[in-house]
């Protein structure tokens, strides 16, 4: 599982996610979860983080990506 931890613009970060092969479960708060069909959550998320902190809508939001 990957959690997007984002205060603002939740729909683009689901998107993105989403764009990247990420199904999306649930959104709790902050936090979007996401399932990664392909297993390795570890790998899946720094790509995404890197992805999302290169896009320039993104860029001066505070978010975090993380694997559980």
């Amino acid at each position: 599982m990957i959690i997007v931890n984002a205060p603002l613009k939740q729909e683009t970060f689901q998107k993105y996610a989403e764009d990247e092969g990420l199904v999306f479960i649930k959104k709790s708060g902050m936090k979007l979860f996401f399932e990664n069909p392909e297993g390795e959550d570890g790998k899946k998320a720094e790509v995404l983080k890197k992805k999302l902190k290169g896009e320039k809508e993104l860029a001066a939001i505070y978010f975090s990506v993380q694997a559980q």
